[in-house]
């Protein structure tokens, strides 16, 4: 896994400037990893009177297990209530529904993205003449939980399309799915830019379909040297906004 370092410095733009920008929904454009886990705190703290007060270390060392247990998944809960102790006569499988049935508990955009994507809808080639930049939505996941999340988080009224990987049956890294943004976007490989949080699954996966690649990187993680490195990389939705202009007077937030 990446190790902590410093933010990274403004990366210069991106030549040629993109026409098509295409994202990645969670941990991107959406703050998922909070989102999960304020949503396992409330799911292993059911059993608990006094839920409502700051997690214990207990209650911290489950929520880590659980991640690196199973990303999405809840079948490990009841080994993981055993292995912690908990002896609560069916705590486990009340936070196995809870957890099921409450998929969207506490998610919610990163501040940046509303601006942020609406800015990038414009970009100033020379003639200060503006012409619309199209943008959309690579996501991986089942079919009906990320199109109810995009409903939700109101993100696909401001891209022009998004793509599944449970509608479509192909998911990042498959080149097919980032070629098939393409086709709807009417570009080549040298038009489009792929932002996104996941170095294997987003960056390697742009990088594997000829897709130039932005690494958003919030957490201030090293790049492995083991991989080839992304394009550019940013801290944050707004700071992508530099990597569109080629000169001062172009795109303002």
């Amino acid at each position: 896994m990446p190790s902590a370092r410093p933010p990274a410095r403004q990366c210069p733009f991106l030549e040629p400037v993109p026409s098509l920008v295409l994202f990645d929904l969670d941990d991107t454009l959406c703050d998922y990893g909070s989102a999960r886990v304020s949503r396992l705190r409330h799911a292993f703290t059911l059993h608990r009177s006094d839920r409502e007060e700051p997690i214990d270390a207990l209650i911290q060392e489950m929520i880590r297990a659980s991640i690196a247990a199973s990303p999405h998944g809840v079948d490990h809960f009841s080994d993981l209530f055993v292995r912690f102790g908990i002896e609560v006569p069916g705590a486990a499988a009340a936070a196995a529904a809870w957890y099921q049935g409450n998929p969207f508990h506490d998610l919610a955009l990163f501040p940046d993205v509303i601006s942020t994507l609406r800015a990038l809808r414009n970009i100033e080639p020379s003639g200060g003449t503006l012409r619309r930049r199209q943008l959309g939505i690579i996501t991986n996941g089942p079919a009906q939980i990320q199109r109810e999340k995009t409903d939700l988080l109101g993100i696909g009224t401001l891209v022009d399309f998004v793509l599944i990987s449970g509608e479509l049956g192909i998911e990042k890294p498959d080149p097919r799915i980032f070629a098939a943004a393409m086709r709807l976007g009417g570009v080549s490989a040298a038009e489009t830019v792929f932002v996104g949080d996941d170095p294997r699954i987003d960056v390697l996966g742009a990088r594997g379909s000829g897709v130039r690649s932005v690494w958003m990187n919030r957490t201030g993680a090293t790049w492995g040297e083991q991989a080839p490195p992304p394009t550019r990389e940013v801290s944050d939705l707004v700071s992508l906004i530099d990597l569109f202009r080629s000169s001062p007077s172009q795109i303002s937030l």
